[in-house]
């Protein structure tokens, strides 16, 4: 009998997002006799390759203005009770208004992919073994989990990575029905220890044997030589507020007599905002390139061509950045922020794990500690570095036991 695995994205192959799946679909693809895409993007045309027993479908599960003004008879689902009921006794919070709307929504956009899986698994005309995969913890998971609690033969599971995993990164401070994912799917699989440890503890929830751990991963590249005589800081992000592209603008600004050229691939709405306070701000002796988006080869090609010699991210929040994983690839050093579960990735002995609350001048000053470490000690963090990934971070090791595992529940 054959193997089908159904798998959900927010864009994936479509626009520039989930662009760390780009690496997992090779071993989906190889592992399953076929995978059939299902991606909510309903507008962007299609902008990666996939191998060729993949196909691809588009759901859209938004909600116009009058299905949102219909969910509010989901007040009648036993599901929304269950909810109202844990969001009291167990979370100890009271229902506001952004909180109702939330439940409300979900609800509607987690039926339309119950719906969905519903009939392809009426129309499984060659009765192959289906395996349903959502690669966010967000409503489709919900919807996932509406799905197996009518059919729990099936096997669902969802992966969750920073934003679906912890409620601060919400303006709410609350993450939708995560009890109910949490009983009603197969597996949830968590990208980082502290990822898993938080939903065990915030969530609420009894049954954390549910929970597992599954590291992202990226393939092995090259290791390069630092170039002591040419200082090159990288950064990888959304310029969004989250990701506080500024602070590394201002850190910039403080460091004095130090050739530095400082390049950000990524874009967002603050692009021009971040662009105009880098002109302003940024002495001669430090030059900012923004790269914009491009894709991930592009990024790749472009290490490989350069040789950074420090990988920067500040953001608030994070899972654990596929984009640190990419630069430790390549044994470049890193400096990140101790947020998510950076904590399991960035340290001293391969870069600089700093405070959440990081200050410019503090910031400023760790930066400019590596650009004087002598040759020999920069070569130790990079050599660092590139262990780290090796040991944590190969997609070939992490991504062949996931599937495994999958096909194993």
């Amino acid at each position: 009998m054959s193997n089908k695995l159904i798998l959900f994205t927010a864009d994936f192959p479509f626009g520039s997002g989930e662009t760390f799946l780009e690496s997992e679909i090779g071993f989906l693809a190889e592992s399953f006799d076929e995978v059939l895409i299902i991606s909510s993007n309903s507008k962007d045309k299609q902008t990666r390759v996939i191998p060729t027993n993949c196909s691809t479908e588009r759901l859209d599960i938004s909600t116009s203005k009058f299905e949102k003004i219909r969910s509010l008879f989901n007040v009648f689902q036993p599901l929304f009770w269950q909810e109202r009921s844990i969001i009291k006794k167990s979370y100890k919070r009271n229902l506001t208004k952004g909180i109702l709307s939330t439940m409300l929504i979900s609800i509607s956009r987690a039926r339309k992919v119950k719906n969905y899986c519903q009939q392809l698994f009426s129309n499984n005309k060659t009765h192959a073994t289906l395996y349903y995969y959502s690669y966010w913890s967000d409503d489709v998971a919900i919807g996932l989990a509406m799905f197996r609690e009518m059919n729990p033969g099936i096997t669902a599971i969802s992966r969750m990575h920073g934003w679906d995993v912890y409620f601060e990164a919400s303006s709410l401070n609350y993450l939708p029905f995560r009890h109910f994912i949490s009983k009603n799917l197969s597996t949830i699989f968590a990208i980082s220890d502290k990822g898993k440890a938080y939903a065990a503890s915030n969530w609420k929830i009894t049954n954390t044997e549910k929970i597992k751990i599954a590291r992202l991963g990226v393939p092995e590249q090259k290791q390069y030589p630092i170039h002591s005589e040419k200082f090159i800081l990288v950064s990888c992000s959304n310029v969004i507020p989250l990701k506080r592209v500024e602070l590394i603008v201002n850190a910039l600004a403080e460091i004095k007599g130090t050739n530095i050229s400082w390049i950000h691939f990524g874009d967002g709405p603050q692009l021009e905002t971040i662009k105009a306070l880098a002109k302003e701000l940024l002495p001669d002796h430090v030059k900012a390139e923004f790269m914009g988006r491009v894709t991930n080869q592009k990024i790749i090609h472009w290490y490989a061509e350069n040789n950074p010699s420090l990988f920067i991210n500040v953001s608030t929040t994070e899972g654990v950045p596929v984009s640190i994983m990419e630069a430790m690839s390549f044994g470049i050093p890193v400096i990140a922020t101790n947020v998510g579960g950076n904590s399991e990735i960035v340290n001293y002995e391969n870069g600089y794990l700093l405070k959440a609350d990081i200050k410019p001048m503090e910031l400023a000053e760790t930066i400019k500690s590596f650009i004087d470490l002598s040759s020999t000690l920069k070569e130790i963090k990079q050599v660092a570095s590139f262990e780290t990934w090796k040991m944590m971070y190969n997609a070939d090791d992490n991504f062949s036991q996931f599937v495994k595992t999958i096909q194993d529940l």
